[in-house]
């Protein structure tokens, strides 16, 4: 799905993507940047922490953000 920024820097939800996820005016989402990419997840969420999960195995087992933008890279350059 692709959408447009707003003056305000408002995106607009598709309807079938706000319905499947039961969000309504006024819900919280919470926004990360991920790299090169933006996450947004409905609130309330665990993201804070999984992510400090994640963060903890991933310097546990050497894994670095350049590995994982390597990764996410040759994922994007494969066909669909």
């Amino acid at each position: 799905m692709i959408t447009r920024i707003r003056g305000k820097g408002q995106v607009t939800i598709p309807a079938s993507v706000r319905a499947s996820l039961r969000l309504s005016e006024n819900d919280l989402v919470s926004i990360a940047r991920v790299g090169d990419a933006i996450l947004l997840t409905p609130q309330p969420s665990d993201f804070e922490g999984i992510a400090a999960k994640f963060s903890k195995k991933a310097k546990k087992e050497s894994v670095t953000l350049e590995n994982l933008l390597q990764d996410l890279r040759k994922i994007r350059r494969k066909p669909a």
